[in-house]
């Protein structure tokens, strides 16, 4: 017995061999793959996710903001692939719709006009560039006045295509009849450089009009 534990801490004592140091940084290596495939499979999902979120999806944002107008307005009075003026019904000092009637029906009475058109920084309607505009025309005004920069880095060329035509999608697209309800077809096309990397995001949705 007393030979035993002296060959035991004489064992003890002479630290790994390099059989085992060479297992032990195979394992280690081995951890340190698998952990570094997970951290990088994590990240790329996380990148994936936030583009997809502000500031980056100016495409989504553009559509809910635009989509949020629509639904108040009464008509389309013009459009085209990228613009689009709708008539505002006028409101009264409670907030109200105006109506008039014709002793049948009533009806709504238009109150300003929103324009919805691409444009550069300054929201200029006769320039070119990348930047979603809402302008306003208040009732008895002459022209526009542009109020709000709805998006930037929009791109109407980047639409999807449609597979009917063979075209680039419009921005806008509208339908005045009884199938589709008065609805606005909308395809918004953003780009931004998220974490190095060019990345195109669309977005597209169809609103109504509600006050008919």
């Amino acid at each position: 017995m007393r030979l035993s534990k002296r060959y035991l801490r004489k064992r003890s004592s002479r630290g790994l061999t390099l059989i085992e140091l060479l297992i032990s940084i195979s394992i280690l290596g081995g951890l340190m793959f698998s952990l570094s495939m997970i951290y990088f499979s994590c990240l790329k999902v996380y990148l994936r996710s936030a583009w997809k979120l502000p500031p980056y999806d100016e495409a989504t944002m553009s559509v809910q903001e635009m989509s949020r107008h629509l639904k108040e307005a009464m008509l389309i009075e013009s459009y085209g692939p990228q613009w689009l003026i709708v008539a505002i019904p006028r409101k009264d000092a409670n907030g109200d719709n105006v109506l008039v009637s014709d002793g049948e029906h009533f009806s709504l009475v238009a109150g300003r006009r929103l324009a919805f058109y691409i444009s550069d920084e300054t929201g200029s309607f006769d320039a070119e560039g990348d930047c979603l505009w809402m302008a306003i025309q208040e009732e008895g005004a002459e022209g526009f006045t542009p109020r709000k920069l709805v998006g930037e880095n929009i791109h109407p060329e980047l639409n999807p295509t449609d597979p009917d035509t063979g075209l680039v999608r419009p921005m806008f697209t509208y339908w005045p009849d009884e199938t589709r309800l008065w609805g606005v077809e909308m395809w918004v096309t953003s780009t931004s450089t998220v974490h190095g990397e060019q990345q195109t995001q669309t977005a597209h949705s169809e609103t109504y009009l509600r006050n008919l």
